[in-house]
């Protein structure tokens, strides 16, 4: 007795779970703190390839091919943080550990929310007050034709950020050379065939929010990378 009691007594702080949960306002926080160590690009660990959970849709990389993102695996999610709902043969996620109720409900609410073609959770709105996540991408080096940089991926308001610097291919067109993620890290840019010339770079960012409304797919922001000369 003492034992449902004090079970109704902790339901009843929790937060209320959202009706129409938002990728980045409800969802992202959850995924930032129990699933993006593995189920990232690169995933780690033994992570399943083929999509990524930092994001909250596909991705084009640079290497031209293109990964799911979590809104498309919202209901294997729900599925597989709730005991007793899993398939038979698939292992608990997290491993080794079970999330809270209010995270478990809120995956299970956004997951009833998919639809479309493809199935997919909404994004949904994202905060009022959303800072626009900052760049700052420096040449390091130059082995031949191959150029590197280290690059930092900044956002005030901690969300977790995917992107791709957009420049030049061979072919002339505008596309992504290097793939980003949130935090510092180190890319390349093979610059084997671009036609010699000063190039101005930028980036697409994703931070989550819906920059072009419910209907668009476009939404990043895009910000300066810099400009890098390519050639003798």
């Amino acid at each position: 007795m003492r034992a449902a009691l004090a079970y109704l007594v902790l339901a009843g702080c929790l937060a209320d779970v959202p009706d129409e949960p938002s990728w980045q306002v409800d969802v992202m926080p959850i995924v930032a703190g129990n699933c993006v160590r593995c189920h990232r690009y690169p995933p780690n660990g033994f992570a399943t390839p083929g999509f990524r959970l930092d994001s909250y849709g596909p991705t084009t990389l640079a290497d031209d091919n293109t990964i799911r993102g979590a809104g498309e695996k919202a209901v294997d999610m729900a599925r597989r943080t709730r005991e007793g709902a899993r398939l038979p043969g698939e292992i608990a996620m997290p491993p080794g550990r079970q999330m809270g109720i209010y995270e478990i409900d809120t995956l299970r609410a956004w997951a009833g929310l998919v639809n479309g073609n493809p199935l997919r959770a909404p994004r949904g709105p994202g905060r009022s007050d959303n800072h626009i996540p900052m760049l700052s991408l420096v040449e390091t080096g130059r082995v031949g034709p191959v150029i590197t940089f280290e690059y930092e991926v900044d956002d005030f308001d901690l969300d977790l950020v995917v992107g791709s610097v957009i420049g030049p291919r061979p072919s002339g067109e505008l596309a992504p050379i290097a793939d980003l993620v949130g935090g510092r890290d180190v890319v390349t840019w093979d610059t084997t065939g671009v036609a010699p010339g000063s190039y101005t770079l930028e980036a697409r960012l994703d931070d989550g929010a819906d920059v072009d409304g419910p209907e668009g797919d476009a939404d990043f922001v895009v910000v300066p990378a810099g400009t890098v000369v390519v050639g003798p």
